[in-house]
């Protein structure tokens, strides 16, 4: 399988930086990994288990790009401890750190609000939410000034526009990560690192199902702008695009 091509403007080089990227072995984060290294990035794609992110490593290797693997499970403290410290250890720093790693369980798309499964929301809450804030928690201390933390949320968390009370336990991971998004933005801006999350669309992937209509490269397009448009205080934001969109 080959990612469709896209763009990558002179103003969004990522030369020489390191990123990080969870749930890079498919889907969008896999797209997201692609493109950093088009643009130049020193691309970690993790994923769960090594096998899988070692194959989607070699789609980017036969474009002659940089990727390395590491295995995490973004459940575990300990896991991501081990994987910080590896990281740290080759590189000594990180540029970009992408919180992709998500689940939208079976149960979840049939659960209603009504009807609270409380170990669905438990096993969603410990990737979509916690996984994301095992990551910053264990990468921040070395994420170099003008670096960037980017989390990949969704519309579904969106409470500025309603719910249609679908995937609840989904919904609220993701509204979840939009208000640690702001509160880790605030903490962060002192030491000039910024963070965002966006909404990647309803993107063609396994979790997206069959009718999905967005190619995950103009997903990732999101993504590589965040981690390239220039230094500001407008941090903490919810994104769409290329725009700012209230959550």
């Amino acid at each position: 399988m080959q990612l469709s091509r896209h763009p990558v403007k002179a103003t969004e080089r990522l030369d020489d930086k390191v990123a990080v990227v969870t749930g890079a072995n498919r889907g969008i984060g896999l797209a997201i990994s692609t493109l950093f290294a088009r643009a130049g990035a020193r691309c970690v794609m993790v994923a769960r288990h090594a096998s899988g992110a070692e194959d989607a490593a070699k789609l980017l290797r036969s474009e002659g790009l940089e990727a390395e693997v590491d295995a995490a499970d973004v459940t575990s403290c300990e896991s991501v401890r081990r994987l910080a410290d590896s990281v740290k250890r080759r590189h000594g720093w990180v540029d970009v750190l992408v919180n992709n790693a998500g689940v939208f369980l079976d149960e979840d798309r049939r659960m209603s609000p009504d009807a609270v499964d409380l170990g669905v929301v438990q096993r969603t809450l410990d990737v979509n939410l916690y996984g994301a804030m095992r990551m910053a928690t264990a990468f921040a201390p070395f994420i170099r000034a003008g670096g960037r933390i980017i989390n990949v949320s969704s519309t579904m968390g969106q409470l500025s526009d309603g719910s249609d009370g679908y995937g609840p336990a989904y919904s609220i991971s993701k509204a979840a990560l939009n208000a640690y998004t702001q509160s880790l933005a605030a903490v962060l801006q002192k030491r000039e690192v910024m963070v965002d999350c966006f909404h990647p669309g309803w993107a063609k992937t396994d979790m997206g199902g069959p009718r999905a209509t967005v190619d995950p490269m103009e997903s990732a397009a999101t993504a590589l702008f965040l981690a390239t448009r220039p230094a500001s205080d407008r941090t903490g934001l919810f994104w769409r695009g290329r725009d700012p969109i209230a959550w």
